[in-house]
């Protein structure tokens, strides 16, 4: 399993294929279709879900107020999923598909007139157009492939280095998020500052003329507060128009949000997250974690380790993150660091090294039988299956479709999310009997080649390495 990949690689037959997450060139067919690094980005795509289907359902601010509201059933949904899952399967994603850099690289020959360096570069420049077109065609409202095709090419220059590098890396890159946040944290206590002053002004003279300057601090953490407050009639609007049957209604809509999300969020702090789960899973493919090189019982320390730490980090963060959502002015006043912020490096970082020693535990006591060749199914086509919950999503809820958009409480989310696990478990089972990679996965081949790939056909048994 050294040579594990999510990009186009060529074969020994000397055509172009795009290996699947865990497969080797060296492997015949029926040997290669499910690894341990398959059933992880199966758990890790259908995780995913979990998470995504919140933005997908419900607009923010009712997820807000679901924060705000009793403390019942639906909430303790809400922070159960929350703690064990908003930080834990993104991460793990990011982990693998930066896991799948090195082995891609280390190849010396050339495919189709590229070498192996142009053909990285070209895959991710056409991963980050499957991006925009999940976000901008499909209108999925959570995209992860803009950032990794930008972030993949980003941390070419970084592949020769050693285990350690990559380490080192992971952990400079973590705290530059964290220190952007504390910088952002210590920029909003400085405006509401401004802000107390200007009013304490007023309050004692309430003739006072303000100058330009003192307006302008007062409307600042104004608009600060007003982004973050409940407003009934903006979120009734933005459900209307969502449910709208005119698809050019809800694309006029949401496109500001992924112009925000796609642009000023990602380069502000995202970009620093994603690149440092990704250098973090090198690290972990330069110390053949993902190839069986340690004990059931090490990598059960792995798990026991990563997901302690990460657990840890989340409790102790809920209270701010919570607080955030409550009251953010209450927040910012009380002077209260936002350790949701800040250790979030730390808590992703860790959830996703524990799921990764679990689920390489679980492998190698090959106890999850069809399971496991199931979830492995899933993970041998992760991009057909990530844009088809994006296609599914937005189909369910959107006005051109079925329109159920904001209509439907949090439980009721999960129950479509098994829904979609389900038919997902079954059509890549049913998929990878018949064909060696999924239809995402050979356009995205071809393009990255500049030439029509053939979709192989494969032995119909599945195996577990």
């Amino acid at each position: 399993m050294e040579n594990q990949s999510t990009y186009p690689v060529e074969t020994d037959t000397n055509t172009a294929t795009l290996t699947a997450p865990g497969q080797t060139d060296d492997q015949p067919a029926v040997a290669r279709q499910v690894t341990p690094l398959n059933v992880m980005w199966g758990v890790g795509i259908l995780g995913l879900l979990l998470v995504t289907i919140r933005s997908s359902g419900l607009t923010q601010a009712q997820v807000m107020q679901l924060w705000r509201g009793p403390h019942g059933g639906t909430y303790q949904l809400l922070k159960w999923t929350h703690l064990l899952l908003d930080n834990a399967m993104a991460p793990l994603v990011a982990l693998l598909f930066g896991a799948g850099i090195l082995p891609f690289l280390s190849r010396p020959r050339t495919t189709a007139g590229f070498s192996v360096p142009e053909r990285y570069i070209r895959a991710n420049l056409w991963l980050l157009v499957f991006g925009i077109v999940n976000a901008f065609i499909l209108l999925s409202p959570v995209d992860v492939l803009f950032h990794y095709g930008i972030v993949g090419v980003l941390l070419f220059p970084l592949h020769r280095l050693s285990a350690r590098g990559f380490v080192i890396a992971a952990v400079m890159a973590g705290l530059f998020y964290s220190g952007k946040g504390y910088w952002n944290y210590t920029e909003q206590r400085e405006k509401y500052t401004k802000y107390q002053k200007v009013v304490a002004l007023e309050k004692k003279n309430k003739n006072v003329k303000l100058t330009d300057d003192q307006k302008g601090e007062k409307s600042a953490w104004e608009g600060i507060v007003k982004g973050v407050a409940y407003d009934q009639e903006k979120d009734k609007k933005a459900i209307a128009t969502t449910r709208s049957a005119a698809y050019s209604d809800v694309w006029t809509f949401l496109v500001p949000r992924f112009q925000f999300e796609q642009a000023w969020q990602f380069y502000q702090r995202k970009i620093w997250e994603i690149a440092s789960l990704m250098l973090l899973g090198m690290a972990l493919f330069r110390w053949g974690v993902f190839s069986n090189r340690l004990s059931t019982g090490q990598y059960a320390m792995m798990a026991i380790a990563g997901l302690a730490v990460s657990q840890t980090v989340a409790w102790l963060s809920l209270p701010s993150y919570e607080a955030a959502m409550v009251d953010y002015s209450k927040l910012i006043s009380s002077g209260t660091l936002p350790l949701s912020d800040l250790l979030t490096p730390v808590e992703r970082a860790a959830a996703a090294i524990g799921l990764v020693g679990l689920l390489m535990a679980i492998c190698q006591t090959g106890r999850a039988g069809m399971l496991s060749r199931a979830l492995g199914a899933v993970g041998q086509m992760p991009l057909t299956n990530f844009l088809l919950q994006a296609a599914l999503l937005t189909f369910f809820f959107y006005g051109y479709g079925m329109s159920y958009f904001g209509s439907l409480r949090l439980h009721y989310l999960y129950v479509l999310v098994a829904e979609i696990w389900l038919l997902q478990l079954v059509a890549s089972t049913l998929w990878v009997r018949r064909f060696e990679t999924g239809p995402a996965e050979w356009l995205w081949q071809s393009l990255t080649l500049a030439q029509k790939q053939p979709l192989r056909p494969v032995s119909p048994t599945p195996v577990l390495s």
